[in-house]
């Protein structure tokens, strides 16, 4: 079987996520938060697909947080 892919966040001073992204495509961890891991593109292309809305809303706010490594909706 293949090696799970993991997802990774980066977030601000209140916890914010600002952005997402995969183990497939991310080199340098530094930085970056582990949340989750799984099989499928919602995991290889977690930027695009891992969660249900997009990070920033329309007013230039953030609609995720991370709270307890979990992410959350605002």
């Amino acid at each position: 079987m293949d090696e799970k892919i993991k997802v990774f966040v980066k977030i601000n001073e209140n916890n914010e996520i600002v952005e997402i992204g995969s183990s497939v495509f991310i080199a340098d961890l530094v930085d970056w938060i582990y949340v989750d891991e799984g099989y499928g593109d919602k995991f290889a292309h977690a930027q695009a697909q891992y969660l249900n809305k997009p990070l920033m809303n329309e007013q230039g706010g953030y609609n995720f947080i991370l709270e307890e490594n979990v992410i959350k909706e605002k």
